[in-house]
């Protein structure tokens, strides 16, 4: 009979490995190996395939070591306690999404459904809860954190775990550098005379070619090919986002110049699209004249007016917040203004090809350095599913001496 069983499942699925008078197959491996293809966390541990397959059957092996051992040893979980865990984590993987229909699409296309992913959790859950279980019973009293293993861990990894970098919340004002009104007025009238060219019915891709001052995309009739959001400067995305497919916008300015766009399709966070580029040029009385009101500003914020209230009327970036970041993580040139200011503080104009900037610190917090006591706790854990880890490996290692454990690898398929 178990010859009978063993003939139709081969034909029915190959086998992975034999674990005592058990089967995994490789249908059930590469289930597990597809959800673990869309972890980028664990994704970044293998650097092929067939390091992954390995790894999964070589997991699942061990599951049914632990099972089989945890029933010798009357050691169980109730499924009502792995449950809540199992819910834990699949909504912590939904807020990943910005929302829940998207994250559904996502598993869609990833040819995995939530039942599957349900019993993934599951199934590792309840493993690593038996695990702890069996290491608890059997090695307990074996393991012993001293603390003066703990302390000495302290002081040998001091450097590497106990700084805590410092950081700050910064906001600004952008004013980027625009050119005249008079050169303003030139590109917008020659961009007007090429626009009433496409109006009349010129050829898109011939007036791009003949006009556009965009060198890339000129060549090519001007097309820019597909745009996703935040890939181009706000102020063009602000336009060509709010456009409908076969539309030809009207000329509009950006501190490039004027485009005149033509949407040929775009999707939820995309458009493909072709431009007509005429550039405005800015010169050192441009420059001058920017950074003379980025100072004026600066001015009136240490004089006590509101920084908010300024940028919402001075800044040409809608996102006044920066955010927050660490103090060593910064870039040029925000990095050395940063470093020597205060919070509550204003830059004094900072210049990038962006324009003038006035950064402004809402918090900043020093680096520091966690004290012993502070980390005690935290050691003593880590150190303490360190020997476990190590307990684990040795256990399924005299279990596979115990049990009989077959594993076809690679995938014969």
């Amino acid at each position: 009979m178990f010859l009978i069983l063993f003939l139709s499942t081969t034909l029915a699925d190959q086998i992975a490995a034999f674990v005592a008078d058990d089967v995994i197959l490789w249908s059930e491996v590469q289930e597990n190996v597809s959800i673990l293809n869309n972890d980028p966390v664990a994704r970044r541990m293998f650097t092929t395939e067939e390091e992954i397959d390995e790894y999964v059957v070589d997991q699942l092996i061990a599951n049914k070591l632990l099972l089989i051992e945890a029933e010798k040893e009357s050691v169980f979980v109730e499924d009502e306690a792995v449950v809540p865990l199992v819910t834990q984590n699949i909504e912590g993987l939904k807020s990943n999404f910005p929302s829940e229909a998207t994250f559904f699409a996502y598993l869609d296309e990833q040819g995995i459904n939530i039942e599957e992913l349900k019993d993934y959790y599951h199934e590792n859950i309840k493993s690593r809860m038996i695990m702890e279980r069996l290491i608890a019973k059997k090695f307990a009293a074996k393991i012993m954190i001293s603390p003066i293993a703990v302390k000495k861990f302290y002081e040998e990894n001091r450097d590497s775990i106990a700084i805590v970098p410092g950081r700050v919340k910064l906001s600004h004002i952008l004013l980027p550098i625009l050119p005249d009104q008079d050169e303003m007025m030139r590109g917008f009238e020659q961009a007007t005379d090429v626009y009433k060219l496409l109006l009349a019915g010129g050829d898109f891709g011939v007036i791009a070619g003949e006009f556009s001052e965009d060198e890339n995309s000129r060549r090519k009739g001007g097309m820019l090919g597909r745009i996703r959001r935040g890939e181009t400067i706000e102020d063009f995305e602000a336009i060509v986002f709010g456009l409908k497919p076969g539309t030809l916008s009207q000329p509009f300015a950006t501190r490039l110049g004027y485009h005149i766009v033509e949407v040929m399709n775009k999707g939820d966070d995309w458009v493909l699209l072709r431009q007509i580029l005429i550039k405005v040029s800015v010169d050192r009385q441009d420059t001058l004249r920017t950074k003379g009101v980025a100072s004026r500003l600066q001015g009136l914020i240490e004089d006590g007016a509101d920084f908010d209230s300024l940028a919402k009327e001075y800044s040409r970036d809608p996102n006044i917040d920066l955010g927050e970041f660490y103090i060593e993580r910064l870039t040029p040139p925000f990095d050395k203004v940063v470093a020597d200011m205060a919070q509550g503080e204003v830059s004094e104009p900072v210049l990038t090809p962006y324009g003038y900037h006035l950064l402004y610190i809402k918090e900043k917090v020093a680096e520091r350095t966690l004290s012993f006591e502070e980390l005690r706790d935290q050691i003593m854990q880590y150190l303490y599913q360190q020997e476990v880890q190590e307990k684990y490996e040795e256990l399924i290692a005299d279990l596979k001496a115990r049990i009989y454990v077959k594993k076809f690898y690679p995938n014969p398929g």
